[in-house]
């Protein structure tokens, strides 16, 4: 009778932890927007999904790369609602693409958290990112103050910026051109580059050149490491010898290795680690039916939006070392690697 009795409460007590699971099981969904910038893949995905996991166990996690097409992005939107999705974190790659979304979302009252780039005018309920107008400061300040050390802020500048349709771009432009017009430094070729690519981006520098002249161009304001990749491959195809400092952002891998051999001046580093743990701890807060803390606001269609905000710091081959390197945000063999041991070595980095 006793060893009956026991198996009974034990097999009562095992119903009872699977109904609470299964309670707890909530879907989390991150919509990313391209594969152009490497970080979404290679860091914000994993770092999302690792988080969210270490937090919530039994959450499931869908995570989806639009690979620069709205209309894949709001199919994987739609997708993501159809499969239970209960919190959507979206990095749109185009915002007013994914406004209708948003609004189905709440008309659902499933939350969306807003990553990265703006979806401007549309009912978000919070918003994790970078200050996008910092950065641009950051980008263009990096560039006026090298040129002056340089000696060539006589010469003019080659503005490669982002995609037009990003509502990020036009963030980044509103910090950098006031830097611009403050130093007095000549725009002498400004482009958009759709879908910020690499290709593109090229394209418009060979423009450039073709137009000004290698040794006349004082500096060229790549707004992103997908852009400057473009950029020096367009330097070399040219035969350049020397390299006017050249600029971008996100820390990708590749921009780190330009910097470190010279081709490239600096890049704005956007620590997506933090951001992606960020925003999977808000999410599971959401999912768990509490409220995420959050340390600003931003405003947006006339609300203000419950914010948190990761600092950006300026990367150049003086400190790699002691900021991207030391915080494991890059991986020293694969940064050391082939031609760029040497360029490791004479600045004290080892794998």
């Amino acid at each position: 009778m006793f060893n009956r009795r026991l198996c009974m409460f034990i097999t009562a007590g095992t119903l009872v932890s699977s109904h609470a699971m299964a309670e707890d099981a909530k879907t989390i969904a991150l919509l990313l927007p391209n594969t152009a910038a490497v970080r979404f893949d290679k860091i914000d995905g994993p770092q999302f999904e690792k988080e969210v996991k270490s937090l919530c166990p039994t959450c499931k996690v869908i995570i989806s790369n639009a690979q620069g097409d709205a209309s894949r992005q709001q199919s994987q939107a739609e997708a993501a609602l159809a499969q239970g999705a209960t919190v959507l974190v979206i990095d749109p790659f185009d915002g007013g693409a994914m406004r209708n979304i948003v609004v189905t979302a709440k008309s659902k009252n499933i939350p969306v958290i807003n990553y990265d780039s703006l979806i401007s005018d549309a009912p978000i309920s919070y918003f994790v990112s970078f200050d996008s107008h910092q950065v641009g400061e950051q980008i263009a300040q990096s560039l006026v103050d090298r040129m002056k050390q340089l000696g060539t802020s006589d010469k003019c500048v080659v503005a490669i910026r982002g995609d037009a349709s990003d509502k990020n771009e036009g963030a980044f432009w509103g910090g950098s051109l006031p830097v611009f017009q403050k130093a007095g430094i000549k725009l002498c070729y400004d482009v958009s580059t759709p879908g910020w690519s690499s290709s593109k981006a090229q394209t418009s520098m060979d423009q450039a050149i073709t137009k000004i002249g290698v040794v006349n161009i004082g500096g060229v304001y790549a707004m992103a490491d997908e852009l400057s990749a473009g950029v020096v491959a367009s330097f070399v195809n040219a035969g350049a010898k020397s390299f006017p400092p050249i600029t971008g952002q996100n820390g990708d891998l590749a921009a780190l290795q330009q910097i470190l051999a010279g081709r490239m001046y600096m890049t704005v580093w956007k620590n997506s680690i933090t951001l992606a743990q960020l925003a999977g701890q808000m999410a599971v807060s959401i999912a768990q039916g509490k409220t995420p803390a959050t340390t600003t606001t931003i405003g947006s269609g006339g609300e203000r939006i419950p914010t948190n905000l990761v600092k950006t710091v300026v990367i150049t081959r003086d400190n790699i070392k002691d900021t991207v390197v030391k915080a494991k945000y890059v991986d020293v063999a694969a940064l050391c690697k082939g031609d760029y041991a040497n360029d490791c070595k004479s600045i004290g980095i080892t794998p």
